[in-house]
């Protein structure tokens, strides 16, 4: 076995626990929420413009998981592959790598970083750093999905920041 499968297989023998399954999901599952609220902030003059490139970063992030990098590397579910991971929540679709949760929430901490949204960017980054873990922890993905995804929405929010600001967009 690889140390991706061994990692995940440690958080199962001695991380998991009954009283951090749900508070472990109900993070995994709040990803809609924090880009609802970036929706609101589109409301706010004084948010608006970074709530602009955090969505487009956002989506350009999703779009290129979904549609180039998971259909090129099609690597499947570290709770199919290992045997004797267990599975926690629903049974995810689609390929493992790179994780799109960890993407999502890397894009939009990753742009608060980029435009030096100060207020933003470290509770962005330490939500992002659990739901991370939280990938981990289900047993979703392989820890190297979930670095694949930090550094994808590295790359390509920058690529998204850089984009904006060369059509005249301010942050």
């Amino acid at each position: 076995m690889n140390w991706d499968g061994g990692i995940l297989l440690w958080l199962q023998d001695h991380v998991r626990h009954v009283g951090l399954d749900t508070i472990v999901l109900w993070i995994t599952n709040s990803i809609p929420f924090v880009a609802g609220l970036f929706v609101v902030l589109l409301c706010f003059k004084k948010t608006r413009r970074f709530a602009i490139f955090a969505l487009a970063s956002l989506a350009i992030c999703l779009a290129c998981n979904a549609f180039v990098i998971k259909p090129f590397f099609s690597r499947i579910r570290p709770f199919i592959a290992i045997p004797g991971l267990d599975l926690l929540g629903p049974v995810p679709g689609g390929s493992s790598f790179p994780s799109s949760h960890t993407t999502a929430v890397f894009a939009l901490a990753w742009m608060s970083l980029w435009c030096k949204q100060k207020k933003w960017t470290i509770p962005l980054f330490a939500y992002a750093i659990v739901v991370a873990l939280s990938r981990l922890y289900l047993g979703v993905h392989y820890p190297t999905d979930v670095l694949g995804g930090i550094l994808v929405a590295c790359v390509l929010s920058w690529l998204t920041y850089r984009a904006l600001k060369a059509v005249g967009a301010k942050p």
